[in-house]
């Protein structure tokens, strides 16, 4: 809603001033050592009664029908896609991106699945996350394409970003399935559209840019993604803050190691931004998030943006040989008063800055957000409020106006988009098993099975 009802004006007003008086009259919006109301073991206290808050059992994240295990094809391959902050296999000094303290790969591949762990950029647009995980699957270097590198002023290729493959037999015949968390969500859905059509500026570069690819992907699973971008990051401003704070918790999640030694690249070697031999991971992260990249449209912050977001939907648009599945994860719980959305005492602290719905004369947060999107794509109501710290869970289901369907055991068919439910209780880095550390093996071993039980 863009203003309070009027029977609950006095009610908000009232919240407000305990809000205002709680954060000591500060004019802005409080950042991430700032909280916004008073707390209890550092987790911020709503001013008002709120619901209870939910935990899903992850094994109710099953299909709704029993699968037949002997049918399952578990040798198509299963790319896990990363999103924002995100890091290989061979980085975080042993910290798994999917997992945590936790192998999410190796324990699916326990299970008898194919199973390969994609590194992108983890601040890099869609584009070129979408080419650098192309390379990665089919074998070879990586191309952004003349086109795109010239308008956006980077390389057109990184001489570090050269692959084996994760599976250089890929195509029609031999298709994958991708599984993207956050962004990877939208970076693989691009993916698919570049397979399927390529694109007419970079086509004259070949490869990917030809398209004339469709039926490689036979499954895209998105989880927790802003598939309709977050307000979170609408503005630089609100956005940079956000990443570095996200991907310096990822450094001090790996314990009694220096952060200043945290093994971690931001992979922007197009940018001339590479790691260099013996840089502090404080220096670096300073001098990445210094540069002139976040000038351009063409990094993850526009990218994540609700505009940005809607730009992407609008040509990306669906595949007719692709299946759409989505999750939604949730860590706030409603005011029973205001409806507002405040964060639940486990979500990660990091995470419930962003989330805390901050009352007048201090800017909303996700869970009050109100008013419109910068570019005005989208005029915010409280259907945008529920989320996981990070991302509306409006924003996890369909992009808006393509289309969707609760998943209820029925079948499916390429081009559909099925909404699998929400795992309540799980904040957006929860899901993963990280900086939490909550064992999520299950919730991705379901996930595997029901992706390889859609042929």
């Amino acid at each position: 809603m863009s203003q309070p009802a009027p029977h609950r004006t006095s009610v908000l007003a009232a919240l407000s001033a305990a809000l205002l008086l709680a954060s000591c009259g500060a004019p802005t919006r409080p950042d991430a050592t700032t909280l916004p109301a008073p707390t209890v073991a550092g987790v911020p206290t709503p001013p008002e009664a709120t619901a209870p808050a939910r935990m899903t059992d992850l094994r109710d994240t099953a299909p709704p029908a029993p699968l037949n295990a002997q049918a399952l094809d578990r040798s198509t391959p299963l790319i896990l896609v990363h999103g924002l902050g995100g890091f290989g296999r061979d980085e975080a000094l042993g910290l798994r991106y999917w997992g945590g303290l936790n192998d999410v790969q190796q324990d699916l591949r326990a299970q008898g699945y194919n199973v390969f762990t994609a590194s992108m950029g983890p601040v890099s647009s869609n584009w070129d996350r979408a080419a650098e995980l192309y390379a990665q699957i089919k074998g070879g270097c990586v191309d952004y394409g003349a086109a795109h590198a010239a308008e956006h002023r980077h390389a057109r290729t990184d001489a570090a970003k050269c692959y084996p493959g994760f599976y250089p037999q890929w195509d029609a015949q031999h298709p994958v399935n991708l599984l993207g968390h956050s962004m990877g969500g939208q970076t693989a859905r691009l993916l698919v559209k570049l397979l399927d059509d390529g694109d007419a500026a970079n086509r004259a570069s070949g490869g990917l840019f030809a398209g004339g690819r469709a039926g490689w992907v036979r499954s895209v699973m998105t989880v927790s993604s802003p598939n309709n971008g977050s307000p979170a990051a609408d503005t630089l401003q609100d956005a940079v803050p956000m990443f570095k704070n996200l991907i310096l918790a990822f450094a001090g999640s790996v314990g009694a190691v220096s952060p200043e030694n945290f093994v971690y690249n931001f992979d922007l070697g197009q940018w001339g931004l590479s790691r260099a031999a013996g840089e502090s991971f404080t220096t670096y992260n300073t001098r990445v998030f210094n540069s002139g990249i976040w000038n351009s449209r063409d990094q993850a912050a526009y990218d994540l943006s609700v505009d940005g977001a809607a730009a992407l939907n609008a040509s990306v648009g669906r595949s007719r040989t692709t299946r759409y599945f989505s999750w939604e994860t949730n860590a706030t719980t409603t005011g029973l008063i205001s409806g507002w959305q405040y964060p639940t005492p486990t979500m990660n602290a990091v995470l419930q800055p962003i989330a805390y719905p901050y009352a007048w004369p201090l800017k909303p947060g996700l869970g009050n957000i109100t008013g419109r999107s910068p570019g005005g794509a989208v005029t915010y109501s409280s259907a945008w409020w529920a989320n996981d710290g990070i991302v509306p869970n409006t924003s996890m289901n369909a992009p808006t106006g393509q289309g969707s369907a609760a998943y209820t055991g029925q079948a499916t068919t390429p081009g559909g988009w099925y909404r699998l439910g929400r795992v309540s209780g799980y904040d957006h880095i929860d899901i993963t098993g990280n900086l939490s550390f909550r064992d999520v093996k299950t919730f991705y071993r379901n996930q595997a099975a029901f992706l390889a039980s859609q042929n």
